[in-house]
């Protein structure tokens, strides 16, 4: 929620001292090496909109292990591995049914304890225990324990290793690095790829190794925590990290996050190693990065070990996205205008409200003490008391604004979200406080303190009861304090959020700055992660070229959701959706209309309408599409009168729809993947959500220009039945409509479906097993299908305005057609194969479509001087004046600036790649100048916002030609995406030309 503004942010920077482990000796008594604490230097360091990464691993427990599970003094073994184990530790892993072999000659682990290393190969030998779901050893190093836990579940593809270090009752340890995991192979890997997000400001490194050999098998080697330093070293492999970290015996024993070790097979479909920078026109040099099955087998690690467990798919709405900090609910106009929107979000089934306006009645913007002056909005406006130790979740008097609010909401059927920051300078105990900064007059606490964490999980819990709320929206979660670790820091925030889900199960936390950065060990316990991966403002990112912001904001939240999938691993029941956009709360000088200086209020109205009429659907689809668990509900018609006045029921029904869709099809949505690659220019995306012979295909264009793609119906999309015919039916964007197979008729596994889309479009397609045909069934478009005396009638057939269509219809055996018939009118055919006839109908009306392009694109296009023509058809004009009339908003000089408002305007736009605001261009019309605007997505100025020019035709008369002069700056070929005409949507007809 915080500004894009550059943000004062404190970072530690700790150089950890990689400690030499010693040889191995035959000694009894154990050889230690004394390590130097390495001195943490505070650095203050100023960033920009604080970045934050994803939480890494939670501690499990060990659980019994489902029925089949069991252990022998040989191993553990389930239907598809078996792990062998020696004196020491594992010795082997074997595959089932291929036997594959994996010998570990050495495993050992080290693990340094008040400045003394504790290594394995120096310790001696350990008592073993085997039990019917585990094989464990305890170690003993003088007044130190460490047990070492080994698991094979039932349903895993992967074997666990868990150390735990036990000091001894009252005594205080200090943790320094742990390895974890240290091993010799009994072969040596050909090659090995890390992935992670290694980053130097957050001190992170990878998430593990993936160990490839020769034969084409592999061994996928991840420790559940985001710090890790990966040292591979032909046969060997050492993997360690710095908790260093204060630890109390009495707490229990202290967990070293889980060694997880899997064997596969690579499938040699590999992804880059880094994702291809934002909308860039060319790809950017990567090495290859992980195998498809190593992708695959991370994910299903994290899911094994996720503490949420989702029985139905959420849906939230986020109240900042349409500035609800600018509400005063302390005020009773303040009330009913909260109360409107409530009523508005249940009409579309969202079930929890993310819950931040202001209270005046309970708190002061300018009393906040965070770097974003929000606090005045958290915790339903108590934040500002609760800091200050003036109102205790345990026994304070619930404000009657408040408890309206909430009750409100629950007789709407849904509950409120309260908005916390879990660091700041809570006033309850100072051992948690960190340093003041100088010349920062706010204070912070450090999550790596237990007692805050312990103060945080009682306050979080009780206030959630006594309120009745539905969970928490965490953000300014920082964890780069100069107090404890990095780690400690962590492991703290993690610590807060299992708790929490332990005490709470059915509780929703939606995840914000700053911990999605730090990989998806520390998202297990949480809803879902940050939505965007970065904040949602429109200056907080890079659009993709386009004028209408909630299309902008999709393509970002698809592309968002691809590297949570493929690049941290992310199951689909954690992936965030985002739906509409976030609307700019800065005004033309880049800043928030305060109230009159000395009233010590809120901001003023500002941007209450912002409703992007003609982008929205496509926004709810690709949301839906690549995060169905999660519908995170943004921008809504509510807070201006006139907006929620004319939000039409059909409009309300479809949302609504497509949310109860994605509970009805949770199952299947487990299933997700992406398809086609990455979101980017030149292309065409997607996913699927397909499971044996039947699911669901989106597919999303956001180039200007159309586009098809190929897709290969074969495993790769999650399919598996190879011996039944296959339907192809649109449900998006014309319902029923059947896509034909390579011969005709339905499809077959291994077919390659072929689409094309308009720019700016969506499409899904439900894919199905096709039941034997009695009766003619038409492909190529929607329409009814009868035959009689020889004559195949085709009726309601409709088509696109000006387009011509190819229509297929498959025959019953022995069928005889003399005639054909489409809507009444005689058709040509032709019989391209047994049981097909075959025919191609030109539609009445000039073409006008989608994205109508002026010119055609052109690779080799350098800019310069374009000139063209344009006649706008009459029906455009009439489809613009109707949606004005369905539409009917009092636009302001304000709203006609903002190029996704005011859409019964026919916008000519420029649409380049990668484009500059320095540029400047000019356009002729008849040979008279008219007005080629810049665009943006911020509204203002913002050079990053910039996505091209634009002007109003809303001037020219329908029906004309007219001579169109663009002069553009000098661009590198390809750079000219196209020239188009916006706001016009596909008119369909049943009209065939004669």
């Amino acid at each position: 929620m915080q500004n894009s503004a550059v943000i004062p942010l404190l970072l530690a920077l700790a150089l950890a001292t990689p400690v030499a482990t010693q040889p191995a000796t035959p000694a009894a008594k154990p050889v230690v090496t004394p390590v130097v604490t390495p001195v943490v230097t505070p650095v203050v360091t100023p960033v920009v909109a604080p970045v934050v990464a994803p939480v890494v691993a939670p501690v499990v427990t060990p659980v019994a292990a489902p029925a089949g599970h069991f252990a022998t003094p040989a191993g553990l073994r389930n239907a598809r591995l078996r792990a062998e184990f020696g004196e020491r530790g594992l010795t082997a892993i074997r595959e089932s049914p291929s036997g594959r072999v994996f010998r570990i000659i050495d495993d050992g682990f080290s693990i340094v304890v008040d400045g003394v290393q504790l290594d394995a190969r120096s310790l001696p030998s350990p008592v073993r225990r085997i039990a019917r779901d585990s094989v464990r050893y305890r170690w003993t190093a003088g007044a130190n324990t460490i047990d070492i836990t080994y698991e094979l579940r039932a349903e895993w593809d992967f074997v666990s290793k868990q150390l735990q270090l036990q000091g001894g009752a009252g005594r205080r340890l200090r943790v320094g690095t742990v390895t974890p995991w240290r091993a010799t192979l009994g072969e040596t890997p050909t090659s090995h790829v890390e992935p992670g997000n290694p980053r130097a400001d957050l001190q992170t490194g990878d998430y593990g190794s993936a160990l490839r050999f020769a034969d084409g098998d592999g061994l996928l080697i991840v420790v559940q925590n985001p710090f890790l330093r990966v040292e591979p070293s032909d046969a060997t492999l050492a993997i360690s990290y710095p908790a260093d970290l204060d630890w109390r015996s009495d707490d229990g024993p202290f967990p070293v996050d889980r060694v997880l070790i899997a064997p596969y097979r690579q499938t040699g479909r590999r992804l880059p190693l880094r994702m291809r920078p934002e909308w860039l026109m060319h790809d950017v040099p990567t090495a290859p990065g992980l195998d498809e099955r190593e992708i695959e087998l991370f994910t299903s690690m994290v899911r094994a070990f996720m503490r949420y467990h989702p029985t139905e798919p959420s849906s939230v709405l986020v109240g900042w996205t349409f500035n609800d900090y600018q509400i005063d609910v302390g005020t009773p106009a303040g009330r009913d205008e909260y109360k409107r929107i409530l009523d508005r979000a249940a009409q579309l089934g969202a079930r929890h409200v993310l819950y931040a306006p202001a209270n005046s009645a309970l708190s002061r913007r300018r009393a906040s003490a965070d770097y974003w002056s929000w606090e005045y909005v958290l915790w339903l406006g108590l934040g500002e008391q609760i800091r200050r130790g003036e109102w205790k979740p345990a026994d304070g008097e619930i404000p009657p604004s408040v408890k309206e609010m909430v009750d409100y909401a629950g007789a709407n059927g849904m509950r409120l979200l309260a908005y916390v920051y879990p660091v700041l300078g809570f006033t309850q105990d100072t051992s948690w406080l960190v340093p003041p900064a100088p010349g920062d007059p706010n204070r912070f606490a450090d999550l790596g303190v237990r007692a805050l964490q312990d103060w945080l999980i009682q306050s979080l819990v009780t206030f959630y009861r006594r309120t009745g709320i539905g969970g928490y929206s965490f953000d300014h979660t920082f964890l780069g304090y100069p107090k404890t670790s990095r780690y400690a820091q962590w492991f703290g925030w993690r610590r807060v959020m299992e708790e929490l889900r332990r005490q709470l199960p059915e509780i929703v936390i939606d995840g914000r700055q700053a911990y999605h950065l730090y990989g998806p060990w520390g998202w297990l316990a949480g809803s879902y992660p940050h939505p965007t991966f970065h904040d949602e403002q429109p200056e907080s990112f890079i659009p993709f070229p386009g004028l209408h912001f909630d299309r902008v904001s999709a393509d970002r939240e698809r592309y968002t959701a691809y590297r949570y999938r493929n690049y941290e691993f992310t199951p689909s029941e954690l992936v965030p959706g985002y739906m509409t956009h976030q609307t700019p709360r800065a005004d033309d000088r880049g800043e928030m209309p305060e109230a009159a200086v000395g009233t010590d209020t809120l901001p003023n109205r500002f941007r209450a309408r912002d409703w992007d009429y003609l982008g929205w659907r496509y926004s709810v689809l690709s949301s839906i599409a690549v995060a169905g668990w999660n519908n995170v509900l943004d921008m809504i018609p509510a807070r201006d009168s006139a907006e929620h006045a004319h939000f039409s029921a059909d409009d309300i029904r479809w949302w609504r729809e497509w949310i109860e869709w994605t509970r009805s099809h949770k199952e299947l949505l487990r299933h997700t993947r992406t398809i086609l690659g990455e979101p980017r220019l030149g292309a065409i995306d997607g996913t699927a959500a397909v499971v044996g012979d039947s699911g669901f295909l989106f597919l999303f264009n956001p180039n200007g220009r159309a586009l098809s793609a190929s897709i290969a119906l074969d495993g790769s999309i999650g399919l598996t039945d190879r011996g039944r015919a296959l339907a192809v039916r649109e449900v998006v964007p014309l319902e029923g409509r059947l896509h034909g197979g390579p011969r005709g008729g339905y499809h077959a596994f291994g077919d390659t479906l072929r689409v094309t889309l308009d720019g700016g479009s969506a499409m899904v397609l439900r894919l199905h097993a096709a039941a034997a045909a009695t009766t003619p069934v038409l492909f190529g478009t929607a329409g009814t299908v009868t035959f009689e005396q020889e004559v195949l009638r085709l009726s309601g057939v409709r088509g696109e305005m000006g387009t011509a269509l190819s229509l297929t219809v498959a025959l019953p055996a022995g069928a005889i057609v003399r005639e054909l018939r489409v809507n009444d009118v005689a058709v040509a055919f032709t019989r391209p194969a047994t049981g097909i006839v075959a025919a191609r109908v030109q539609f009445e009306g000039a073409r006008f479509s989608r994205m109508h392009p002026l010119v055609a694109y052109d690779s080799a296009n350098v800019g310069g001087r374009i000139a063209t023509t344009l006649s706008i058809p009459r029906r455009v004009v009439a489809q613009l004046a109707a949606r004005r009339a369905a539409w009917p908003i009092p636009w302001t000089s304000e709203d006609y600036r903002t190029t996704w408002l005011a859409s019964e305007r026919p916008l000519l736009y420029v649409q380049i790649a990668e484009p500059d605001d320095r540029w400047d261009a000019r356009l002729l019309i008849d040979g008279r100048p008219v007005e080629l605007r810049k665009a943006y997505t911020a509204i203002r100025p913002a050079r990053r916002t910039f996505v091209g020019f634009y002007a109003d035709l809303s001037l020219l008369d329908p029906d004309r030609s007219y001579q169109i002069e663009l002069e553009l700056p000098s661009l590198r070929p390809g750079q000219l995406q196209g020239i188009f005409i916006e706001n016009v949507e596909p008119e369909y007809t049943t009209a065939i030309a004669h």
